[in-house]
C-alpha cells in the first residue's frame, strides 16, 4: 500500500516557504550566471566598454561623429578605424547581436549620440519586419552593462516578465554542455575579434547558405520604433539614414533578393532618409563572407566601410520615387 504524508496546516506554510525560498535561491543564481560568466553576455560587455571608451575618444577630439548601429551584420562590417584614418569620418561601431532586438539595439545605439552626430541605421531587414521588443538576451545585456532602462523605455514594463529574462534559456544550458564536454570554445568569436571602434573581425568560416530571408513587410512595432527614432533625431539635430546591410546571395537569386530589397527600402522611406547603394545590398561573392550570409570577412568589411563612407561624404539617398520606379522594373 502507497503511504501519504499528511501535513498539518501550522507544517503548509513552511513548506511553501521553503520552496519559494528554493526557486527563489535557483532564479537568483541562474540570473548570476547569465550576468557575470555567459560566455556570449562576457564578449557583448568587453564590445560595449571598447564601444563607449571610443565613442568618449571621439567627443573629445571632434565635434561631431558618425554613430552607425544594427545587429551583427554591422558589427562585423564597418571599421570605425578605418572610417577615421581613410576617410575622415570619425565613427563608432555600435552594433550588437541581432538576438537582442531592434528596441534595445536602437536605444543602445543612442546613449553614445551627441547634437549634431550622424546616425546610420543598419539593422538587419529581418529585425524591422518581425516583433522589435526586447528579448532574453537584449534583457540580459541591458542588465549586464549597468543599464536596465533601455528595456523600461521600451513600451509596457513589467519587472516579472523582465526578471524572468535574466535566466538563461534551455537550448543555452545544453549547448555549453555540449561544449563542456567536447573540449570546444564556450563562444565561437572571441575577445580578440574585437577593435577599439566596436568593430568585430571574422576570421573563422562556416558553410551556409543564402540569401538571407525576411518578412514581406514591417512590423507594426518597427513602423512605430523608426517613427519615435526620426522624431528622437529631429529633436536633438541628429542627422540620421538608413544603411541596407551587405547580405550574401547566390548569382541566381540576385534578381529576387534585390526585389526584396527594393520593396524592404520602399517601406523605410516614409520613416528614414535612405542612403544609395547601387548594389541594393546584395553581394554574390561568396569568399567575402564569413560564416554566415550577413558577415563579412575582415577584406569585404575594408570594401564595405569604404561605400559607406562614400554615401555618407556624398550623402545621395534614395527617394520615394526612384524606389519605387525601381520596383516597377523589377517586377516587369
Amino acid at each position: 500500500m502507497p503511504s501519504f504524508i499528511l501535513l498539518s496546516r501550522d507544517q503548509v506554510p513552511w513548506v511553501a516557504l521553503r520552496l519559494l525560498t528554493v526557486a527563489v535561491l535557483a532564479w537568483a543564481s541562474s540570473a548570476a550566471y547569465a550576468l557575470y560568466l555567459n560566455p556570449e553576455i562576457a564578449f557583448f560587455k568587453h564590445g560595449a566598454r571598447l564601444k563607449h571608451a571610443w565613442a568618449e575618444k571621439l567627443n573629445r577630439e571632434y565635434t561631431r561623429k558618425v554613430v552607425v548601429f544594427g545587429g551583427s551584420s554591422c558589427g562585423v562590417s564597418i571599421d570605425g578605424e578605418r572610417m577615421l584614418d581613410h576617410h575622415g569620418l570619425p565613427t563608432v561601431n555600435m552594433g550588437l547581436g541581432a538576438g537582442m532586438g531592434a528596441e534595445i539595439l536602437t536605444r543602445y545605439a543612442l546613449l553614445e549620440v551627441r547634437e549634431g552626430d550622424t546616425l546610420i541605421v543598419a539593422l538587419e531587414p529581418g529585425l524591422l519586419t518581425d516583433a522589435v521588443d526586447p528579448t532574453a538576451l537584449g534583457v540580459q545585456f541591458s542588465f549586464a552593462i549597468g543599464k536596465p532602462g533601455l528595456v523600461k523605455l521600451s513600451g509596457p514594463f513589467s519587472w516579472p516578465s523582465t526578471l524572468l529574462d535574466l535566466r538563461p534559456g534551455g537550448y543555452h544550458l545544453f549547448t555549453l554542455i555540449g561544449k563542456i564536454v567536447s573540449g570546444s570554445p564556450l563562444y565561437r568569436y572571441r575577445l580578440s575579434d574585437l577593435h577599439p571602434s566596436g568593430w568585430q573581425a571574422i576570421t573563422i568560416r562556416r558553410n551556409f547558405v543564402g540569401p538571407p530571408a525576411s518578412g514581406p513587410a514591417l512590423s507594426s512595432g518597427a513602423r512605430d520604433l523608426l517613427g519615435w527614432l526620426r522624431s528622437w533625431c529631429a529633436q536633438n539635430n541628429v542627422r540620421v539614414a538608413y544603411s541596407l546591410p551587405w547580405g550574401y546571395t547566390p548569382p541566381d537569386k540576385a534578381s529576387q533578393f534585390k526585389t526584396a530589397n527594393i520593396d524592404f527600402l520602399f517601406q523605410v522611406s516614409p520613416y528614414l532618409p535612405v542612403l544609395k547603394d547601387p548594389a541594393l545590398g546584395a553581394n554574390t561573392n561568396l569568399e567575402q563572407f564569413a560564416d554566415t550570409e550577413w558577415h563579412l570577412t575582415p577584406e569585404a568589411a575594408a570594401l564595405r566601410t569604404d561605400a559607406l563612407a562614400q554615401q555618407i561624404k556624398e550623402w545621395d539617398l534614395w527617394t520615394t520615387n526612384e524606389l519605387e520606379k525601381l520596383a516597377t522594373q523589377k517586377d516587369r
